[in-house]
């Protein structure tokens, strides 16, 4: 299977503005560009992953089944407006959790890189054409440990990733 290029987001702040903890779709609202942004991605045949920490899950402020619920209807919502996300990863780990079970630094929390480890071993995807674009210096740092190229999110996300890929393109050319 051919090698792809992937875009590895972070959700809060990235692909939807972070008001705190959501996992009902009435709070979740699209940054600019977002929309325009994923499509142009999903045309341009570049894998959509979306890694997020979701640590709400860990202090007990909302369930597992409802952020998996919220990423279903987000899905499905996008795929109407021809946006195909190739998955969802989120870590639901918290040191100061009080769900148990959740409780504790796992390896799949962002700074740590676990999550798009797992996707690279499960996708065929051309690292050096990928990027991610995240809001916090843990994104960065997954990134950088990922040998990933990073930016932080911009205002407008269609003009971010339009650029983004210009200068992998110009890098590759070079």
């Amino acid at each position: 299977m051919k090698k792809k290029p992937a875009a590895f987001l972070d959700r809060d702040g990235v692909i939807n503005y972070d008001y705190g903890y959501i996992y009902k779709y009435k709070d979740f609202k699209f940054r600019t560009g977002v929309i325009k942004g994923l499509q142009y991605l999903t045309k341009e045949k570049i894998r959509i992953f979306i890694v997020t920490n979701q640590s709400g899950i860990a202090r007990g402020l909302f369930a597992e089944k409802d952020l998996i619920s919220l990423h279903k209807y987000l899905r499905s919502e996008l795929k109407k407006k021809k946006i195909k996300i190739d998955e969802i990863k989120y870590s639901p780990y918290h040191p100061k959790g009080i769900i148990k079970k959740f409780s504790k630094n796992h390896k799949s929390r962002k700074p740590n890189n676990l999550m798009i480890n797992q996707l690279l071993k499960k996708w065929p995807i051309d690292i050096k054409k990928s990027f991610m674009i995240g809001d916090k210096l843990s994104d960065q740092k997954c990134a950088k440990k990922s040998r990933l190229y990073f930016e932080f999110a911009k205002k407008n996300f269609y003009y971010q990733v339009k650029n983004i890929l210009k200068k992998i393109n110009e890098k590759k050319n070079k």
